[in-house]
Formats: structure tokens, C-alpha cells, sequence
């Protein structure tokens, strides 16, 4: 106990505000510098949310989440309306074990958009301490140096402050506070002088997956290798820790040549992820570039660093390991997502996304036996928007549960009588994965069923292997539970990924559906038919069934019923249709398929 309070009479012997948090994010001490910085100890128990609006603590809590994870951190956090805390924080173990952080406030500094007030003010500070100087100077000459000596300081101490404040403690380059200061500064001296310049956003391919095998020392050394490599290119003027694994740099431009311009990026990608020696090993790594030009592609700050990250994320989505410039297609396509993300939400609500059904055959009679509801939806303006384009806009805008909810709704009225005439033995559909692992989800899918009469056997519900295996136990119990009240379970693009077989025999699955890549092999790869027969092998023993997707020649089908597949789907047979369509289909006597 005489420890801890000497402890904390030298906390509030300093001068700096010192505060303690718990992995809450709640304040549970704070010394008496940051009693004045709070205006008491009123702070205690509560956290960043009591204090401070919504935008300013998620800035908070993202940069206190890196030092939960062990980071030690040294940032600005704005405190106030431009004026910025300069924040050390370090990881903190409390003595049962748990997590929290300590934290020293070193200075307060202002933002770029407001630095030349302050420097305005401070030269006028300058120029008043002058005139004193000069009148010590002729009564004292030792007060003169010392106060000139106090001036030296501040000037020091300032620049320090300023300089500290835009520095990446990690690596030692400019963060993201410094790199924005450059960027204005570019922005303004190149458009004045009707010149351009490039800003290039970088990446480091599967940074995760190195730390996670190497460990966090490694991941930090290749962040600073990487960085250091890149103070060593040709032309670049400017270069950033952007956040994470991310660099942002701001290059010259000799060449009016796209294609010169491309080839010296790609080169100088390939200096920069050479190979990282660590540990007595070589690591091979590999980046991507988000490529953009002020004034061709952008005519703003804000402008030219949006273009740069589009044209990152489609590197990655592009294979990795790729550099890509912004140019007028992705304009085009950037345009194109905003307009589809803005028309998205009511196309949801509205029921102008819709449920289109394709056939599930069965491989020993060729009747239908089954649909499937595949989301289709005809845009006003661009006509027929692909599915992997809107369902993974779904998502990315947090409205995945909200469109499977409303196929679900309008598949389950629609089908109802075919269910009911045994047109069809069941309805199959499809679950975002996030949805898979949510607490909740099987009594929202059931009530669901619920509100439209349907029984839950006659739904089969379609799941990927990622959901699974990514989050076992959350999605075992959701299976198990829709499972017990009927619904059948089947797991989607089978053969895809690395099966946690553990999982397939814990799990209540009624059936597998083999993967199209895996169909395509048929008659072109002996291995694809070997691995599909072993699959049928692991299909009985585990008393599940077998969907074959993606089936579309005869070939396809006669060898998958051969080796003892149940069901088969794919444009062979029909491709997917509307509810009206369909059922024409059906009236024509088209059940069974020759």
C-alpha cells in the first residue's frame, strides 16, 4: 500500500496528465494533472462516451483496441475542435490477469488548418519577447542569455512537439497526420503551378497471416524493412505509415506515358517486397498498389487519396500483388457502385430485388425434386446487376440480413403451393456467414418460416464451409438448433476450401453440394474424378446426401450419377427462372428431363 501511494505521488508530482484504462475503456485512475484536464475526478468509472461525440471515440477506441492487443502507441487524438492530444499509450497487464492501458498526454498541438494562425501568434510572441530581450540586454546581460536561452528551448521544444506529433513511432516515417499536412501542401504548390504528381497507396499482401506464423516481431520488422524501402525510390518526396499495414507515398512524374508509368511502379513494387530476412529465415512477401495522378484523376486532396484506395482495393480483389492506376473504367464502375449502393436499400425493402428459382433434379429419375431461390435484380438504369456484384454490396453495406430475409419472405409465399402439391419435396436457400454465427439467428429464420406458414422441412438451408469452420461453435448452435425443428442443412461449395472434417461429423448435415470448379474437371482431370469419388465415399459414410452444381453436359451428368450423386442442378437443365416462368415450366410436363 506505501508503494502504490508513492507511486502515485509521483504521478501527480508530473507535470503531464496521466490516466489509467481498463479494457472497458473506462477510466480507473488519473493523476492531478488530468483531474485539471477533466475538471475533476467526475470521469472515474465512465468512458470516452460520456465526454465526447460518437466520430471522436471510435477514433479513440480503435487506437486504444491496438494497445489492448499489446501495440505500444504513440498518436494524436483530437481532444477539441482542432487542437489534437499528443497521446503515449502502453499495454497494461492489472494483477487478476486483465487488460488495460496507461497512457501520458505530452502536448497539445493544433491542426494543419489552423497552424498558420498558431504560427502567426507565435511569431508575434517571438518579436514581443525580442524587444524585452533587447531591454534586458542593456540592463542585465546575464538575464538577457538566459532568457534568450529559455527561447531557444520553446522554439526546440515546439518543433519537437510538431514533429513528434506527425511522426509514426513504429517506424520512424510520417503518420497520417503528417502525410495530410504534405499532401494539402502538394495539392497547392503543384496546382498553382499546373503540374502533376502521384499518390500511391500500398499495401502488404496477407499481413495477418505473417504475423499470426511468424509472430508480431516479424510483422513489425517487415513494416520497417518495407518502409525503408521505399525512402529509397527514385522521385518520391513524401512517404507515410498510413495505418496498419498500409503505406501512402507522393511521387514525381516524369513521363506522360501511362505505360512508362506503369512499368516504374511495377519495378518499383518488386524492389520494395523483395524478401525480408528474419530470424535465420527468408520470408517472401508481396504488395499491392492503389496508383492515382493530381490533376488528371483529381482535382482535391480528399479526391486523390478516395481514387488511390479504389484503385488499391481493385489490385487486391485482382489477384495481390498487382499495382493498378485509377483510371476511367474504375470511374465509371466507382460511379456505377455508388449509384447501386444508394438504390440498394429501398430495391431491398421495395421487393425489386426478387427470388429466382433454379431446378433441382433428381439423378436417378430426372424429375424435379427441389429449387433453389437465387436473388435476381433488374436495376432501372443498368439493367441486370450481376449477384456477386449486389450481394456483395449487401454486405459491405451491412444490409446482407435484411435481402436474405426478403428472398426468404417472398420464396416462401411463392412456392408455397408447389410445396403444398408436392410439386417440389423442398425450398433450398442461402445465409450471409455473418448471419451463420449470430446468436440470434435461428429464432429470427424460424419466426420467419413462421410468419409465412411454411413447415420447416420443406427448407433446406445453404451454408458455406467459412461459416463454419471460421466460427465453429456460434454456428453449431445455430445448426443444431434449426436442425431439431426440421430444417434440413446443407453445406455449400463443397470442395472449394480446406474441409474441417471434425466439423462435418459434429455437425447435423443432411447434405453437401459439390462445388461447380470441381464439376468443370469432368473429362479434363482424372484427379477431379478420383477426388469426386472420394467424396461420394465421405458423403456415406456420413449419411448425407450429394448436390452436384454447375452441372451443363451430358457428360457431367451421366459421370456424377455414376459414381452415386442424389441431386443435380445446373443450366443442363434449366437455368434460374421466375416464379411465373417456372411455373410455366412446370405446366408444360417438363418435370422430368431427359
Amino acid at each position: 500500500m506505501k508503494t502504490l501511494d508513492q507511486l502515485q505521488q509521483v504521478f501527480d508530482a508530473l507535470p503531464y496528465p496521466v490516466f489509467v484504462k481498463n479494457a472497458q475503456h473506462q477510466w480507473i485512475y488519473g493523476n492531478k494533472a488530468f483531474d485539471g484536464l477533466m475538471a475533476g475526478k467526475d470521469y472515474l468509472g465512465k468512458d470516452d462516451r460520456d465526454f465526447f461525440p460518437a466520430d471522436q471515440v471510435k477514433v479513440f477506441w480503435t487506437e486504444d483496441n491496438r494497445v489492448f492487443a499489446g501495440e505500444e502507441s504513440i498518436n494524436e487524438e483530437e481532444i477539441g475542435p482542432d487542437i489534437f492530444a499528443l497521446t503515449r499509450k502502453v499495454p497494461f497487464k492489472f494483477p487478476d490477469g486483465s487488460t488495460g492501458l496507461v497512457a501520458i498526454i505530452l502536448a497539445s498541438v493544433t491542426t494543419t488548418e489552423t497552424l498558420n494562425t498558431t504560427k502567426v501568434n507565435y511569431e508575434a510572441e517571438i518579436k514581443k519577447a525580442g524587444v524585452q530581450l533587447q531591454r534586458l540586454r542593456e540592463s542585465s546581460a546575464r538575464r538577457a542569455v538566459e532568457l534568450e536561452d529559455r527561447l531557444s528551448l520553446a522554439e526546440m521544444q515546439q518543433k519537437m512537439t510538431m514533429t513528434m506529433a506527425k511522426t509514426d513511432s513504429a517506424t520512424g516515417l510520417k503518420n497520417r497526420l503528417g502525410f495530410e499536412s504534405d499532401l494539402a501542401s502538394s495539392v497547392q504548390t503543384y496546382g498553382a503551378k499546373d503540374r502533376r504528381f502521384g499518390l500511391a497507396i500500398i499495401d502488404v499482401d496477407r499481413f495477418k497471416q505473417i504475423n499470426d506464423r511468424y509472430g508480431h516481431p516479424t510483422g513489425d520488422l517487415i513494416l520497417k524493412t518495407v518502409g525503408r524501402r521505399l525512402t529509397e525510390l527514385p522521385d518520391v518526396f513524401t512517404i507515410a505509415r498510413w495505418g496498419g499495414d498500409e503505406f501512402a507515398i507522393l511521387t514525381e512524374i516524369h513521363s506522360d506515358d501511362p505505360t512508362i508509368m506503369l512499368e516504374g511502379l511495377e519495378e518499383a513494387r518488386k524492389y520494395v517486397f523483395r524478401p525480408v530476412r528474419a530470424a535465420g529465415r527468408k520470408i517472401d512477401i508481396s504488395g499491392s498498389v492503389g496508383f492515382s495522378i493530381f490533376s488528371e484523376d483529381a482535382h482535391s486532396a480528399d479526391e486523390l487519396m478516395r481514387n488511390a484506395d479504389v484503385a488499391l482495393i481493385i489490385a487486391k480483389r485482382s489477384g495481390k500483388g498487382m499495382v493498378q492506376p485509377f483510371n476511367q473504367k474504375i470511374r465509371d464502375g466507382l460511379s456505377r457502385r455508388m449509384q447501386l449502393a444508394r438504390d440498394l436499400p429501398d430495391a431491398i425493402s421495395n421487393g425489386d430485388i426478387r427470388p429466382f428459382y433454379q431446378p433441382i433434379i433428381g439423378a436417378e429419375n430426372r424429375m424435379i425434386h427441389a429449387v433453389e431461390a437465387l436473388s435476381r435484380w433488374t436495376h432501372p438504369k443498368y439493367g441486370p446487376v450481376s449477384p456477386d456484384e449486389f450481394v456483395d454490396l449487401a454486405h459491405e453495406c451491412g444490409l446482407g440480413t435484411e435481402l436474405d430475409t426478403s428472398i426468404l419472405n417472398i420464396a416462401c409465399r411463392e412456392v408455397a403451393a408447389w410445396l403444398e402439391d408436392g410439386t417440389i419435396a423442398y425450398l433450398s436457400v442461402n445465409v450471409t456467414p455473418t448471419d451463420m454465427v449470430a446468436c440470434d439467428f435461428a429464432e429470427r429464420f424460424l419466426a420467419c418460416l413462421a410468419r409465412t406458414g411454411t413447415t420447416p422441412t420443406h427448407i433446406c438451408l445453404e451454408i458455406v464451409e467459412s461459416a463454419i469452420v471460421g466460427n465453429l461453435d456460434a454456428a453449431r448452435t445455430n445448426i443444431q438448433r434449426l436442425s431439431e425443428a426440421g430444417v434440413m442443412i446443407a453445406l455449400d461449395d463443397y470442395g472449394t476450401g480446406f474441409s474441417n472434417l471434425r466439423a462435418l461429423l459434429d455437425l447435423p448435415l443432411d447434405k453437401l453440394k459439390i462445388d461447380r470448379s470441381l464439376i468443370e474437371g469432368i473429362g479434363t482431370n482424372n484427379k477431379v474424378a478420383d477426388l469426386l469419388t472420394s467424396i461420394m465415399q465421405l458423403a456415406r459414410t456420413l449419411k448425407v446426401g450429394v448436390v452436384a452444381e454447375g452441372i451443363e453436359t451430358n457428360l457431367q451428368s451421366a459421370f456424377v450419377t455414376s459414381v452415386g450423386c442424389d441431386l443435380m442442378q445446373g443450366f443442363l437443365f434449366s437455368r434460374p427462372l421466375s416464379y411465373d416462368a417456372l411455373n410455366t415450366w412446370l405446366s408444360a410436363d417438363q418435370q422430368q428431363i431427359a
